[in-house]
C-alpha cells in the first residue's frame, strides 16, 4: 500500500451512477470515462474500488432505488444528471446521504452545469457540482477526498484543497455557492485514458450485455443554436480523438457486442469532418471481419452535405444504418434567425432528398414545434415542405433546456415565452420537462393543434394512406398537410370507429391535463409488452390495422371523406382522379399495411396490387414506392400501362413486435411499402420479376 497521503488502511468505495430511460442499456460512456481518468492516477487506483451502476429509471420503485443496497461506507457516490433523470437522481442522492452522512455526493451533467444556486437550493445534500467536462475534475476531487476522508468539507484543510480544483461549486454560507475558477477544456482528447481499451473499466461481458453503446469520435459543435446547449458548452470548437485510438476502440466494441446492438456515434455533427468517411469505412470493415451487423445511429452534420450522403451510402450499403436525419427544425427564415440556426437551404434540402431517394436511403426530417417566431401557419408550411420533397417529417415539442439562449430572461420576456411542466410524451413520466406551449406568435390552443396534427400525420401519411395522399395532392394541387388536417377532423368524427375517435380526443386531453392519462385502458388495447411511447397513436393504429377488413373500412372511409372534402372546391374537384383508379392505389397502401399485422398475429401475408401507370409514376417520382422491374432494367413503363405486382411481408417481420415497428414509423425510419418485399412490373411486358427490398 502506498504511503502517500491519499492511501488508506483499506480501499474505499467510489460508486458512479446513471439513471437511463433506455431499456437494456448497461453501458455508460460518461461513467466509464470518469473511472478511466481517475484510476489512471496510481495513488487513486490504489486507494479506491470503482462500482458503476446503470439503471433503468422507469422500472419499479425498488429497482430504481437499488443502488444504495450495494454500498458499504462509500467515500463518494457520483451521479450524472440530465433533464429526464434529475428528479429521481437527486432523490436517490438524498437517500444515500441520509444513510451514509460522511459520503461525498458529487453531481455533474449538462442539466446542472452552471446551475449551482438552483441545484443547491433543490438538493442541499449535494456536496460538489462539477461543471462541464468532468474527467480531470473528478480525479482531482478523489485525491482531495482521500487526503481528508472523514473531515467535513467546511474544515480549513479540505476546503483549501477544494478551492484549488477549477470548475466546481459547493454549497456556501447563506445559500451562496462557493465557485472556483473556470476549468480549461481538454484540448488533447487523447490525453484522457480510454475507458474502452481498459478491461478494468468495461469488461468484454459488460459490452456484450448492453443493447446500446454510446461512442464519440470528437467533442464540440461549431453551431450555436439557441435551443441547444451543445455549441455554447463547447465554445464552438471541434476537438478530435486520434484515428488510431478510434480504430482500436471500435475494434473492441464490434468484437464484443451482440448482433443488432445499437452503436450511437454521439458526435454533434458526424460527417462534418473529411475523416468521418474513413471512420465509416473502417466500421464497415470491422463488422465484416467480425461477422456483426450493428445499427449505427448518429447526429448527422446539421448543414447536410455531400459527405453525409457518401457516409450514409457506405453504412446503408453494408446494412448498418436506417433512416438519415435531415435536421431542419423549421423552414421559416425568421424563426431560424431567432434560433441562431445555420440551416439547410430549401433548394439544398430538396436536392439532398433526391440524392438519398436515388440511392434508396430513407430519410426523416426533424421539426421542432414551438420555436419562437413560428406560427401555426408557418409550421404547417414546414411540414408540407418536408412531405412534398418526399421526406418524413417528425415533429417534436420545444423543450426549454438549461443553459440555452431561450432560457435568458430578456429573450423570454421579448418573445413572451410560456412553459408548462409536462411529459414530453403523454403519460411518460420518465421524460418530464419545461415544454414551450406559448409565445408571441403561438398561443396554447395553437400549440395543441400543432401537437394534435402529429396523430393524423403519422396514421395516414406514414402508415395507412401514404400513396393515396401523394396521388391526391399531386393531381388536385392540394397540400398534403391540409389533407392530413382534414383527416384529423374525420378521425375526430368517429366514422367508422368511435373508439379511435375517443383515443384521439383523449390525446388532446392528456396534453391539457397530464394526470388524466388513461394508462390501464391503453394497455388493455395494446398489451403489457408495449413500449411506453406515443401510446394514443399506437392504440388507434392497432385498432385500424389489426384486421384486414377493418383496415379496408378505415382506409375507404378516409378516402370517401377526402373525395367529399375536395369535391367542395371546383378546381380540386375537376382534377380528382377516377375513384376506381385511386382505389387501386389505396389497395397498394392496404397491402403494405399488412406489415403491422405481422407483429400482432405473427403471420407474414402477401397481397397483389395493380396501379395505373400514370399514378405509379407520381409515386416513383417522390420515392413512395420502389422502382418497377422494368424501370430497374432501364425501361420506362408506359403511363397507359398498369403496374402489377405483389407485396409480401418478409418472414422476419413476424418477430418484430407491433409496438416497436409502429414507433419506427412514427420516428420516420419505418416505411411500410419499402419494408415489405415488393415486386412490380408493367402488365404487358413479360419480364422476369426482380424482388426489391
Amino acid at each position: 500500500m502506498s504511503s502517500s497521503p491519499v492511501a488508506s488502511a483499506r480501499r474505499r468505495q467510489v460508486h458512479l451512477v446513471e439513471l437511463t430511460v433506455m431499456p437494456g442499456v448497461r453501458y455508460s460512456a460518461v461513467l466509464g470515462q470518469l473511472q478511466a481518468a481517475a484510476q489512471a492516477d496510481p495513488e487513486v487506483a490504489a486507494a479506491v474500488t470503482f462500482h458503476k451502476h446503470v439503471h433503468l429509471q422507469g422500472g419499479s420503485r425498488a429497482g430504481a432505488l437499488a443502488v444504495p443496497e450495494g454500498l458499504d461506507d462509500p467515500l463518494v457516490v457520483a451521479f450524472t444528471v440530465y433533464f429526464w433523470n434529475r428528479v429521481r437522481t437527486l432523490e436517490l442522492a438524498r437517500q444515500v446521504k441520509e444513510r451514509w452522512p460522511r459520503c461525498r455526493i458529487v453531481v455533474g451533467g449538462n442539466d446542472v452545469t452552471h446551475q449551482q444556486r438552483e441545484l443547491f437550493a433543490q438538493a442541499p445534500w449535494v456536496d460538489v457540482l462539477v461543471h462541464g467536462e468532468g474527467e480531470l475534475r473528478f480525479r482531482d476531487l478523489l485525491r482531495a477526498f482521500l487526503a481528508h476522508p472523514d473531515a467535513p468539507l467546511t474544515d480549513p484543510e479540505p476546503a483549501a484543497a477544494l478551492v484549488r480544483i477549477p470548475g466546481i461549486s459547493r454549497p456556501g454560507p447563506n445559500g451562496r455557492p462557493i465557485d472556483t475558477a473556470d476549468a480549461p477544456r481538454v484540448t488533447d482528447l487523447d490525453a484522457l485514458p480510454s475507458a474502452l481499451l481498459d478491461p478494468r473499466v468495461w469488461s468484454d461481458r459488460d459490452l456484450a450485455a448492453s443493447r446500446m453503446i454510446v461512442y464519440e469520435t470528437n467533442r464540440g459543435c461549431p453551431y450555436s443554436c439557441a435551443f441547444c446547449y451543445w455549441g455554447g458548452a463547447t465554445n464552438s470548437k471541434v476537438r478530435r480523438y486520434s484515428l488510431d485510438r478510434i480504430r482500436a476502440e471500435l475494434d473492441r466494441i464490434v468484437a464484443n457486442v451482440g448482433q443488432g446492438t445499437q452503436l450511437f456515434i454521439a458526435d454533434a455533427n458526424f460527417g462534418i469532418l473529411p475523416r468521418d468517411t474513413e471512420i465509416a469505412r473502417h466500421l464497415v470493415e470491422l463488422c465484416a471481419r467480425h461477422g456483426k451487423r450493428l445499427l449505427v445511429m448518429t447526429n448527422w452534420a446539421k448543414n447536410t452535405n455531400g459527405r453525409v450522403v457518401e457516409i450514409a451510402s457506405i453504412l446503408h450499403g453494408a446494412g448498418l444504418t436506417g433512416a438519415i436525419t435531415l435536421s431542419a427544425q423549421s423552414f421559416d427564415a425568421e424563426v431560424l434567425q431567432l434560433a441562431n440556426r445555420t440551416n439547410i437551404r430549401v433548394d439544398n434540402y430538396r436536392r439532398m432528398q433526391r440524392q438519398f431517394r436515388d440511392r434508396g436511403i430513407p430519410t426523416y426530417t426533424d421539426l421542432i414545434w414551438g420555436l419562437p417566431g413560428e406560427s401555426l401557419a408557418t409550421h404547417l408550411d414546414g411540414v408540407e415542405e418536408a412531405v412534398a420533397a418526399g421526406g418524413s417529417p417528425v415533429v417534436y415539442p420545444l423543450l426549454l433546456l438549461n443553459n440555452t439562449d431561450y432560457t435568458h430572461a430578456r429573450f423570454r420576456d421579448e418573445h413572451a415565452l410560456t412553459t408548462r411542466r409536462l411529459p414530453c410524451d403523454p403519460g411518460n413520466t420518465d421524460l418530464i420537462a419545461d415544454v414551450v406551449t406559448g409565445h408571441a406568435r403561438m398561443d396554447f390552443e395553437d400549440w395543441l393543434r400543432g401537437m394534435e396534427l402529429r396523430i393524423p400525420l403519422t396514421l395516414f401519411h406514414k402508415c395507412l394512406l401514404r400513396c393515396t395522399l401523394r396521388v391526391l395532392a399531386h393531381t388536385t394541387g392540394t397540400r398534403t398537410v391540409d389533407l392530413v388536417a382534414a383527416l384529423g377532423e374525420h378521425l375526430r368524427a368517429g366514422d367508422p370507429d368511435p373508439i379511435a375517435a375517443y383515443w384521439f380526443a383523449d390525446y388532446t386531453r392528456s396534453w391539457r391535463t397530464p394526470e388524466t392519462f388513461p394508462r390501464e385502458a391503453l394497455y388493455a388495447e395494446l398489451g403489457t409488452e408495449t413500449i411506453h411511447e406515443e401510446m394514443h397513436y399506437q392504440a388507434i393504429l392497432h385498432r385500424m390495422v389489426r384486421d384486414p377488413e377493418r383496415a379496408r373500412q378505415h382506409a375507404h372511409a378516409a378516402v370517401d371523406f377526402l373525395y367529399e372534402h375536395l369535391g367542395a372546391d371546383p378546381v380540386a374537384a375537376a382534377r380528382l382522379p377516377e375513384r376506381a383508379d385511386l382505389d387501386r392505389v389505396t389497395g397498394l397502401d392496404l397491402a403494405a399495411a399488412a406489415v403491422f399485422r405481422a407483429g400482432i398475429h405473427k403471420v407474414a401475408e402477401d397481397h397483389e396490387f395493380a396501379v395505373p401507370g400514370a399514378l405509379w409514376a407520381i409515386l416513383r417520382e417522390h420515392g413512395d414506392v420502389p422502382p418497377a422491374d422494368d424501370e430497374s432494367a432501364g425501361a420506362d413503363p408506359d403511363p397507359a400501362d398498369s403496374i402489377r405486382g405483389r407485396v409480401t411481408v418478409p418472414q422476419a417481420r413476424v418477430h418484430y413486435p407491433f409496438s416497436a415497428y409502429a414507433l419506427s414509423v412514427w420516428h420516420g425510419s419505418g416505411r411500410p411499402v419499402h419494408d415489405c418485399t415488393t415486386t412490380a412490373r408493367s402488365a404487358d411486358r413479360p419480364l422476369s420479376a426482380r424482388t426489391l427490398h
